[in-house]
């Protein structure tokens, strides 16, 4: 399940990452993905729009993907005001794909809708990357990426059509408006633009060199961590150790879909304590357990089984003639 992608700009211990790949995700990746990421939670999600979002998800991937990641013949028949809304979901799902898989960022969210969130702005005036326009003063990009004490930010773009240079210039200048998270500056800012064709699924990912000087964002690191896993913390969730294997507790979303949590990772969100140091010293604990399983989390991944560094696996048990879109 090919996908071209390039990616320029990185520094430090990402710059591996530059240069032009092929990468393999498969569709239990991006139905994880769809899941994991682009709403605040799943229970503001289920009282607005009904649990049966759970199961487009899955249809979406399924649906307007082929198994080789080309478009369906579906998709390509949508008027362009729906494809719009189906790329912009897919886009924010390869995204978190590739913050995962490539970067080893555990935890993709909005921030926006948390209580503890705050957006300030400094008295330095904003200082875009290179090629980036100077973004609105209220612009914000679209996640902040979480690994241990690492923060990351991503603006998501998903198109049928390659970006023009204002679309990109755009998308620099909303990663660049953030100066610090957290009071440190972001560990790595990357606009990130995926493409969804017929000949195939390809990528772009830039973070180029440049200071943000604009907006300080602070928010509470558990508050987002629990956020992050509200799919299994808004509802009851079962024992998956005979579906999915040992050590998982989660729900079957659709016929032969299962999405699980590693079920220590699940005892270890339950308490939220009560004050900020508490609350951090949770974060890192759950942190902890994340960086010592990571090899072991891995391993589950083969064929219809996605599995995350955030301890998530979602496992598609279904007959391969019915994942074909």
């Amino acid at each position: 399940m090919p996908i071209d992608l390039s990616a320029a700009g990185f520094s430090g211990r990402f710059t591996a990452l530059n240069g032009t790949r092929t990468l393999f995700p498969s569709h239990a990746d991006i139905i994880r993905s769809l899941l994991t990421v682009g709403y605040p939670s799943r229970r503001h999600a289920i009282r607005l729009v009904g649990s049966w979002r759970e199961t487009m998800l899955v249809a979406m991937a399924t649906g307007y993907l082929q198994p080789s990641l080309h478009t369906t013949s579906y998709y390509r028949s949508l008027e362009q005001t729906e494809k719009v809304g189906v790329s912009f979901l897919l886009g924010e799902a390869f995204t978190h794909w590739y913050a995962q898989s490539q970067m080893k960022v555990t935890i993709l969210l909005h921030v926006a809708s948390l209580a503890s969130c705050r957006w300030a702005t400094t008295t330095m005036p904003v200082t875009p990357k290179v090629g980036a326009a100077p973004p609105p003063p209220k612009s914000r990009p679209d996640f902040i990426g979480l690994r241990c004490r690492e923060r990351h930010v991503f603006e998501s773009k998903g198109r049928t059509r390659a970006p023009g240079a204002g679309t990109v210039s755009k998308a620099l200048g909303q990663v660049s408006a953030l100066h610090t998270v957290n009071g440190r500056p972001p560990t790595t800012r990357c606009a990130n633009f995926f493409m969804f064709k017929a000949s195939g699924a390809q990528g772009r990912i830039i973070d180029p060199p440049g200071i943000g000087k604009g907006i300080d964002l602070r928010f509470d690191e558990f508050e987002a961590m629990t956020r992050a896993y509200s799919f299994f913390l808004d509802r009851p969730v079962g024992d998956l150790s005979d579906k999915v294997g040992e050590g998982y507790v989660g729900r079957e979303i659709d016929d032969g879909v299962f999405f699980a949590i590693d079920a220590k990772v699940y005892a270890a969100l339950q308490e939220m304590p009560p004050t900020r140091r508490g609350r951090m010293r949770r974060y890192l604990e759950v942190s902890d357990i994340l960086e010592r399983n990571v090899q072991r989390f891995e391993s589950r991944r083969d064929g219809g089984v996605s599995a995350g560094p955030d301890g998530l696996l979602l496992v598609d048990r279904r007959p391969p003639g019915s994942r074909d879109g």
